[in-house]
């Protein structure tokens, strides 16, 4: 066995485990040719001899067979082989950035060579993607003959790259079971163990414990992850010298504020099990377990976000599935890191800090369409609560959407292949048959003849194979296979598979899927056209906000549209007190709310005789003489919240929408709200 490469040893090992692997699988996850899988099997069964052990390749798959006894002593041989040395080239990079992202001190390359126990040649290739990576997320890695590796940058950078890596290194469906001990799946175990060692991981988990009885924690298993996560960040960079620079002053409004009362009790406990953890680590963790909760406002003070950031993300998840015409799988990874995006996003925003994406051109370039759709996305959406998203933070949101594509691209085996024959189905069967068993890329194949060629091949497929060699220049796409598909056609067909998946994913899929399920039904037109044909126009005597807010939540409340007037009236004071509301330099105000209490989308507009100031942006104030009211039901479709926010959009973006809120009629508004509501070229 000592004679066995690591890549070997990873073959046998997974073999030995699981009795039988598709050696497509295996191609993918080693990133290596099926004919360099079949020589290393060559090598590996000389091993085996001695074993009475044999490794044989039947119908795509590979299965190992032999007694059970020397299959036993085998496994024994292989336990002793360490783990790190079995990783995959990508499982190392991810290794190598999460050692990078929490150490103080430079790292020799050569320490990494000795720990996956490859040459130093090797870990250089890893480094230039870590190096990619880094600045993507305003870090750099600092490469010094000499020096060592180095990641510079501040610590509230390093840690949410730590977050987003392992949330891309493993699902939430792997993590889990870590966090309950109940995996036995090493590839998560070792990157605990490495990252923060066996003792630190023990004893933050039994603090996450504790803190799940006293009912800080939200109830879900998501964010009982994450406040795993971000207290292991948090005592480890303390432990290590390293605890994260916060503003004094945000630091002090942090732990004073009611809002965060409950990080005293975090602190309490942790000192019961020996943790002491200085402000800065307590106001760091509070911002992070509030669940997105609150914002901070430039008067110093928490308030209510007044929505769901869960929902708000799935929002614009479903703005940009519409916008392409793609179903996006709406999974609890893109979730997360939507959550975990907008919440430190928002606080940038309502402080004015800018954030930078050097990159926010080449994702441009990229994703193309992708990013023109989330630009859309984030503007009808946010809008809403008059927020701008700027073209950087659009980047990264660009990027978690593009991420779950690709993710859905990969397992849904998105390529569509039309196989010629021109000797009979059986011929072509003896092709589907295998093409199926060797390539899980592959979803929807057909088979046509010869002669039904032309009208096929104009339909859209990524991949056209034919066993037989068909002329003209206009075929030069069609690549020739045997249908018994031997090694070298193999090869071939998994040579266009990557540059297909690599260069236009996304692409593909935008001409592939249809959005099907998020299509409107009758039902949201007939409730968007009842919440037009009721449009309301009215004039309030009132002469300060609150008066505003009685007149219009009475006025509303007339039309059973709401239930509680006291608790509506609440929410659109919780808005104002965001100071959010007031459209700069236009004298109307935004009014905004989506409620349990909403029994009915409404639109309307009210205007006052005199205006009276009102907070806007920064700290000044500004003459406000009409209101546009929007209200939403908290489960509302995702129809009626496109419409209104296609609306709020018009609000920031058109004059002369703004000036016929303020001067027009009610046939006049109307007719440009069926405008706004129907064009399509934002």
């Amino acid at each position: 066995m000592d004679t066995l490469t690591a890549r070997q040893k990873f073959i046998l090992n997974n073999l030995i485990e699981k009795g039988s692997i598709s050696i497509g699988d295996l191609s993918q996850q080693i990133d290596v040719s099926f004919r360099t899988i079949l020589r290393e099997i060559s090598t590996i069964n000389k091993s085996l001899k001695h074993y009475k052990l044999r490794i044989s390749y039947t119908d795509g798959n590979l299965n190992i067979s032999g007694g059970k006894a020397n299959m036993d002593k085998l496994r024994d041989i292989l336990n002793g082989i360490p783990y790190l040395w079995l990783l995959t080239p990508e499982q190392r990079v991810v290794f190598i950035t999460a050692q990078l992202l929490l150490s103080n001190n430079p790292i020799k390359s050569a320490y990494f060579s000795y720990q996956f126990n490859v040459v130093e040649g090797t870990i250089s290739v890893y480094l230039d993607k870590v190096e990619s990576w880094m600045k993507v997320r305003n870090l750099d890695l600092v490469r010094k003959r000499g020096f060592g590796l180095k990641v510079e940058g501040n610590d509230w950078n390093k840690r949410n790259a730590f977050v987003e890596l392992l949330y891309s290194y493993k699902s939430m469906n792997d993590l889990l079971p870590f966090l309950y001990k109940d995996t036995s799946e090493y590839s998560v175990l070792a990157f605990f163990k490495v990252s923060f060692g066996e003792k630190l991981v023990n004893q933050v988990r039994e603090l996450v414990k504790k803190l799940e009885g006293s009912s800080i924690l939200k109830s879900s298993d998501e964010a009982y992850f994450a406040a795993f996560v971000h207290i292991l960040l948090s005592v480890k960079r303390t432990r290590s010298g390293s605890s994260i620079e916060l503003p004094d002053y945000l630091v002090s409004d942090i732990l004073s504020s009611k809002k965060f009362s409950f990080i005293k009790e975090i602190d309490e406990i942790f000192r019961e099990s020996g943790v002491a953890l200085p402000e800065n680590e307590l106001a760091y963790l509070a911002i992070h377990l509030n669940g997105g909760k609150y914002l901070y406002k430039y008067n110093r003070k928490f308030e209510d976000i007044g929505i769901d950031l869960e929902d708000l993300a799935k929002e614009v998840v479903y703005e940009v599935s519409k916008r392409l015409n793609i179903r996006i799988n709406i999974d609890k990874q893109l979730i997360v890191g939507l959550v975990q995006h907008f919440n430190p996003a928002f606080y940038r925003l309502t402080m004015g800090l800018q954030v930078r994406n050097p990159i926010v051109n080449e994702i441009k370039e990229y994703y193309m369409q992708l990013f023109e759709a989330v630009d859309y996305a984030c503007r009808i959406v946010f809008s809403k609560y008059n927020l701008s998203i700027p073209s950087s933070e659009v980047g990264y949101i660009t990027m978690h959407i593009g991420a779950a594509i690709e993710r859905q691209n990969i397992s849904c085996g998105k390529l569509r292949v039309l196989i010629i024959c021109s000797n009979g189905i059986g011929t072509a069967n003896i092709l589907y048959s295998k093409l199926k068993m060797s390539f899980p890329e592959f979803g929807e194949m057909d088979v046509c003849s010869l002669k039904d060629m032309n009208e096929k091949i104009n339909r859209g497929y990524d991949i056209v194979l034919s066993t037989i060699t068909v002329g003209g220049n206009s075929n030069k796409d069609i690549i020739t296979v045997s249908p018994f598909l031997p090694n070298k056609d193999i090869e071939k067909i998994r040579g266009i598979i990557k540059s297909k998946i690599s260069k236009s994913g996304i692409d593909r899929i935008v001409e592939h899927s249809n959005i099907g399920d998020v299509e409107e039904s009758a039902e949201d037109f007939k409730t968007a056209d009842d919440m037009l044909k009721d449009f309301r126009l009215e004039y309030l005597n009132a002469r300060d906000f609150q008066s505003v807010v009685k007149e219009i939540v009475s006025d509303i409340y007339e039309l059973n549209l709401i239930d509680d007037k006291e608790k509506v009236k609440y929410l659109i004071k919780k808005r104002e007190e965001q100071g959010s509301v007031v459209i700069p330099g236009e004298h109307v105000a935004l009014i905004h709310i989506r409620s349990e209490e909403v029994e009915s989308p409404f639109l309307g507009a009210y205007r006052l005789k005199d205006p009276i100031k009102m907070k806007s942006l920064g700290f000044s104030s500004e003459d406000v003489d009409t209101f546009l009211v929007m209200f939403a039901r908290k489960d509302e479709s995702n129809y009626i919240l496109e419409l209104l926010g296609k609306i709020s959009m018009s609000l920031v973006e058109e004059k002369k929408f703004v000036k016929l809120l303020r001067i027009g009629n009610v046939r006049d508004i109307r007719t440009e709200l069926v405008r706004i509501l129907n064009r399509e070229d934002y």
